[in-house]
């Protein structure tokens, strides 16, 4: 469990460094290039690798295969490696949701709240998913889903 300075600690640290979005994730640039480097050297190591030591063991129809094998493995160990070094900096924090946010949250996603009341009364297919998610009274308080029934 982290205490109050580590996580004061971490603040402290994202805002000396910038940060970047790449593909919706917030990412340290620092980080992002240390790990291409890392996943290239070791995959292509393990190709080029495999190729110079390869030929000795291997037929010479098989060489190339065994070495993208070898070049595979070594992105493996990459990402393995690169998981180790780089620890997600986020903060998740969970909070009980009201009723009352849906709406909140659909404005926030800009879309109309009624329109989608009206879908999930009459869609059976979604109603039964928000169901399974059990959302579905987040959106729709009970007494009101007893009346559409």
């Amino acid at each position: 469990m982290r205490n109050y300075e580590d996580s004061n600690k971490e603040s402290v640290q994202m805002k000396k460094f910038p940060y970047v979005e790449i593909l919706g994730d917030t990412v340290a640039p620092s980080h992002t290039i240390a790990a291409i480097v890392i996943s290239v050297g070791l995959g292509l190591g393990g190709y080029l690798l495999g190729e110079k030591v390869l030929v000795h063991f291997a037929s010479a129809e098989m060489v190339q295969s065994y070495s993208l094998l070898a070049g595979i493995i070594g992105c493996v160990i990459a990402v393995i490696a690169c998981a180790l070094l780089f620890k997600p900096k986020r903060i998740l924090t969970e909070t009980e949701m009201k009723p009352e946010d849906a709406s909140d949250i659909l404005a926030h996603m800009q879309v109309d709240y009624e329109e989608e009341i009206d879908v999930i009364n009459h869609d059976p297919v979604t109603r039964k998913e928000m169901e399974d998610l059990k959302i579905k009274d987040l959106f729709i308080p009970k007494e009101e889903g007893k009346e559409d029934k």
